[in-house]
C-alpha cells in the first residue's frame, strides 16, 4: 500500500494531468453525443418576432427561416391528426407556410421543452417535444399554448435533419 502511495505522490503532476484528461474526454463525449447534437439543433430552431417593433424585410425573414430551412430534408412529412391533415411538403413550401403563419401575428415565438430524443436506428431519430407558443393576434390579448409535438429526423449530410413533424392541432390553429 506504502509503494501506491509513494507512485502517487511522486507522479503528482501526471496523475492529475491523467485525472483531468478523463473529465475532458467524458465531457467532449457527452457535448458531442448524438442525442445533445439533437437537442442544440431544436433549441437553435427557437425564434421570436415582434413585428411592433421592427418592420422586417423581405430578406431579414429570409435570413431567419435559412436556419430552419437547413433542417428540413428535401421533404418533410407535416400530420396533425386532429384535423386529419397528412402532407409531404418540399422544403421551400414549408418555408413559404411558416411565413404565411408567422405574418398572420403581431408577436409570436416557439421553443421546445423536455425533449426525450430516442433512435430507432443508428441514423434515425424520434423526438418527443413540448412546444411553447406565445402568439398575439392584432390588439388581443397574448395567448400561450404548450402541445406535444412528434419529430422524426434522420442523419444525412453530416447533420440531423427533420423527415417528419407531428404537431397537435393547438399549435396550428388559432
Amino acid at each position: 500500500m506504502s509503494s501506491v502511495h509513494e507512485l502517487f505522490v511522486k507522479n503528482k503532476v501526471a496523475v492529475g494531468g491523467g485525472i483531468l484528461a478523463l473529465v475532458l474526454i467524458s465531457w467532449l463525449c457527452w457535448y458531442f453525443s448524438a442525442t445533445q447534437v439533437i437537442k442544440r439543433q431544436l433549441v437553435g430552431l427557437t425564434w421570436e418576432v415582434n413585428k411592433k417593433s421592427s418592420q422586417e424585410s423581405t430578406m431579414e425573414t429570409a435570413l431567419k427561416m435559412r436556419e430552419v430551412k437547413a433542417a428540413l430534408t428535401e421533404s418533410c412529412r407535416v400530420m396533425v391528426p386532429e384535423t386529419h391533415f397528412n402532407d409531404v411538403l418540399e422544403r421551400d413550401s414549408a418555408i413559404m407556410y411558416l411565413m404565411y403563419y408567422r405574418d398572420r401575428y403581431e408577436t409570436i415565438s416557439v421553443s421546445f421543452e423536455r425533449m426525450d430524443i430516442t433512435f430507432p436506428a443508428k441514423t434515425e431519430a424520434a423526438v418527443r417535444a413540448n412546444v411553447l407558443l406565445k402568439r398575439q393576434k392584432g390588439q388581443a390579448a397574448p395567448t400561450e399554448v404548450a402541445a406535444p409535438a412528434l419529430l422524426t429526423l434522420k442523419k444525412e449530410s453530416g447533420g440531423w435533419r427533420l423527415t417528419q413533424v407531428e404537431l397537435a392541432a393547438a399549435l396550428v390553429n388559432d
